[in-house]
C-alpha cells in the first residue's frame, strides 16, 4: 500500500505542475476567494440524487444475488466512495464490496463483480449523453473521437466477455484439470470464479439491464449538474453540451493511477476540458480546484458519518487488501 501511495503522489504532484505552472496563482486565488457560493446549494441536491440513482442502480445489479432495498445499500456506497479518496488505485471498490458482503451475506466476490459492471455501465452512459452533446459543440476534438472509439470498442467487448462467461460458466470445471495444483486449490479457484460470475448476471435480464443503463443516464445527469453549477462559481456560463463534454475529459484524466481522490490528474484534464471552450487557465484552475474539493468534501463527510455509524475501522479495511 505504502509503494502505490508514493507512486500515485509522483503522479499527481507531475499533473500538478503541470496545471500550476504559468499561471498567476493571486488572481486564480481572488477567483477562488471571491466565489458565489451559494451555488453550493444546488450542488448537493443534485449530488445526493446522483447517490440515490447510484443505490437504486446498485440494487438491480445485485438482483441475482439477494434483493435489496437501495436504503440498504446506500452506506455502503458512500463508504466505498469515502475510502476511494484516502486509498489509491480505486481501493475503494474493494472497500464497497467487502462492506456490502459482510453487512448482508452475501458473497464478495459477487459484489465486487457488479462493481465492475457498474463502471463498464457508466461508461455506457457518459457515451450516450456524449453522443446528444456532440451536436452542439462547435468543434469535437480528434483525440475525443480517438478516445470514443477505443471506448467503444472495450466496452462492448467487455459486455460480450461476460455474456459468454455467464453462459460458460458451468463449463468452467475443467479448470479442476490443470496439474500441479492441488485439488483444494482448483476446487476453490473454480468455485470463486464461478461465484465471481453470478454478479453479471443482470445481463441476462433485459428488463432489469435496462433499468441498470435508465439510472446509469440518470446518474450522469446530475454528475452533469454538479459540474454546471459548480463552475458557476467562479463565474464560468457554458452550455450543459459542453459541462457533459468537459466530464467526458475528466473521467478519462481520473483513468489515470494516481494519489488518493485523482489529486493532480482531476484537475488536469478538467483544466484541459474548460480551456478547450476559451477559458481561462486562472478561472480554469480555481474552478477546478473548488470543484474537486466540494466532491472530496462531499462523500468524505457522508462516509466518515456512515463509518462510525456502522463501526468500520481502517484496521478492518486494510485486511481486505
Amino acid at each position: 500500500m505504502k509503494k502505490r501511495i508514493f507512486f500515485g503522489i509522483i503522479v499527481s504532484v507531475f499533473f500538478l505542475f503541470l496545471v500550476l505552472r504559468n499561471i498567476n496563482i493571486k488572481n486564480t486565488l481572488e477567483r477562488i476567494t471571491h466565489g458565489i457560493y451559494w451555488w453550493l446549494f444546488p450542488v448537493v441536491v443534485s449530488y445526493t440524487l446522483a447517490f440515490l440513482f447510484r443505490a437504486v442502480r446498485w440494487k438491480y445489479l445485485l438482483l441475482p444475488i439477494k434483493k435489496f432495498h437501495w436504503r440498504q445499500l446506500f452506506s455502503s456506497l458512500v463508504m466505498g466512495f469515502a475510502a476511494n479518496c484516502v486509498f489509491p488505485f480505486r481501493f475503494g471498490e474493494l472497500v464497497r464490496a467487502y462492506i456490502v458482503g459482510k453487512k448482508h451475506c452475501i458473497p464478495k466476490s459477487s459484489s465486487l463483480a457488479t462493481i465492475v459492471l457498474e463502471r463498464i455501465v457508466d461508461g455506457v452512459a457518459v457515451l450516450i449523453l456524449l453522443g446528444f452533446a456532440v451536436p452542439f459543440l462547435p468543434v469535437f476534438p480528434e483525440w475525443a473521437k480517438q478516445a470514443i472509439f477505443i471506448a467503444i470498442i472495450l466496452f462492448i467487448g467487455a459486455l460480450i466477455a461476460f455474456t459468454i462467461l455467464i453462459i460458460k460458466k458451468q463449463s468452467m470445471d475443467w479448470l479442476k484439470k490443470i496439474p500441479l495444483l492441488k485439488v483444494e486449490l482448483k476446487e476453490k479457484l473454480v468455485e470463486n470464479i464461478k461465484t465471481f460470475i453470478v454478479g453479471f448476471e443482470v445481463i441476462k435480464d433485459r428488463k432489469n439491464f435496462f433499468m441498470v443503463i435508465v439510472f446509469s443516464v440518470c446518474v450522469w445527469i446530475f454528475e452533469t449538474f454538479n459540474m454546471f453549477f459548480l463552475v458557476k462559481i467562479v463565474g464560468i456560463n457554458l452550455p450543459f453540451a459542453a459541462i457533459i463534454f468537459i466530464l467526458f475529459a475528466t473521467i478519462l484524466g481520473i483513468t489515470i493511477p494516481a494519489a488518493p481522490g485523482s489529486i493532480g490528474t482531476f484537475e488536469a484534464a478538467f483544466v484541459v476540458g474548460l480551456m478547450f471552450f476559451k477559458i481561462p487557465k486562472e478561472s480554469a484552475v480555481a474552478s477546478a480546484l473548488i470543484t474537486h474539493f466540494v466532491g472530496i468534501a462531499y462523500v468524505m463527510i457522508l462516509g466518515t458519518y456512515f463509518f462510525f455509524r456502522e463501526g468500520v475501522s481502517y484496521k478492518e479495511i486494510s485486511k481486505t487488501e
